[in-house]
């Protein structure tokens, strides 16, 4: 029997009704200081209480620990469906660790290596604490290994050398949560078979985009990831053209990735840019499913996504508090 999720979604439906609308987000941008922000955000219930010690630490501490709140509510609304959310917070998983290893890559700080991250079940907020304080990235793999995270063995694996591969050490990550999604999905509905299908879809773009723009020669078959729809066949073909805007155009007109075509094509130079396109699409998608069917499981995801857009917003604002950014230099750039 296929389960039913109207309990679960009427819960969700609760918790985003918490979640800060658009102009409330904007109207915070314009609050001086990371006291007043502190206490504009323990106002508006986003976090306990205002942060005793005021300042960007202790508040992205409280902002990571109320999303973590939020999650953990979901997962005892859930129970044994909790095929959607673990779909959705292996997701989450991918992008704290892609943050935190990129981080370490670069040396940056550790609170700027948190900025931003929601805490999930299998990366709690002590272990994001760890990983961020990590000087490097076979450190961070050896603790994750320690601590049972599915991406340990890749992570360590792939970051043993003694120069990196940033490139690969990512795919490493993606790839196994990929096929944890796939896996996961088999038994969870058509509809989160194909958002899982269409999340790998995504990954596969992106990467043929970064190995088209830098020229590699050697064969992509092995950077390919499966249980999409593309065929590998038409992500070598786009690799194989050295050029992303080619490379754009012939994932364009692939079946599987064909809706997102004018994205590629747009945003083909840019990854930074292509990778918020495409998630602006997925939350598109997750919002359209929601209302032709409220009865499955898109309110979930569609929640978990929009908490996600808020944790970021929130941490432009922290960001912006602590390096005394003037307010209207932040309007307009926060909605999430």
């Amino acid at each position: 029997m296929r389960p039913r999720w109207e309990d679960v979604n009427a819960r969700a439906r609760g918790l985003s009704a918490r979640l800060l609308a658009p102009e409330v987000l904007d109207g915070l941008s314009q609050v001086r200081g990371m006291a007043g922000l502190g206490r504009a955000l323990a106002a508006r219930g986003v976090i306990p209480e205002e942060p005793a010690a005021g300042d960007g630490t202790e508040l992205g501490l409280a902002l990571r620990r109320g999303a973590a709140r939020e999650v953990a509510v979901l997962r005892r609304w859930l129970g044994p469906r909790d095929a959607a959310l673990a779909v959705a917070l292996d997701a989450e998983d991918r992008r704290s660790l892609r943050a935190l290893i990129r981080g370490a890559s670069e040396g940056a700080p550790a609170d700027t290596r948190l900025a931003g991250l929601v805490p999930t079940p299998t990366l709690p907020e002590r272990l994001l604490r760890e990983l961020a304080e990590r000087g490097s990235i076979r450190e961070q793999g050896v603790l994750l290994l320690a601590a049972g995270h599915p991406c340990g063995p890749a992570v360590l694996a792939a970051a043993s050398d003694r120069e990196p591969d940033l490139f690969r050490i990512e795919l490493a990550v993606a790839r196994t949560l990929a096929e944890r999604a796939v896996r996961g999905s088999r038994r969870a509905g058509r509809f989160l078979r194909d958002y899982v299908a269409a999340t790998i879809d995504r990954d596969n773009c992106r990467t043929a985009l970064v190995l088209a723009a830098i020229g590699i020669e050697e064969p992509t078959a092995s950077l390919f990831l499966p249980g999409g729809g593309l065929r590998p066949e038409e992500f070598e073909r786009a690799t194989a053209t050295r050029d992303p805007v080619m490379a754009a155009r012939a994932l364009g007109a692939a079946g599987a990735t064909r809706d997102v075509a004018p994205i590629l094509l747009q945003h083909a130079t840019s990854p930074a840019d292509l990778e918020r396109a495409l998630e602006d699409r997925a939350v598109t998608t997750v919002q359209r499913e929601a209302r032709l069917n409220p009865l499955g499981p898109a309110p979930v995801l569609l929640f978990l996504h929009r908490l996600r857009q808020q944790s970021i917003a929130l941490a432009r604002l922290v960001w912006g508090a602590e390096l005394g950014v003037p307010p209207a230099a932040l309007a307009g750039a926060v909605v999430a």
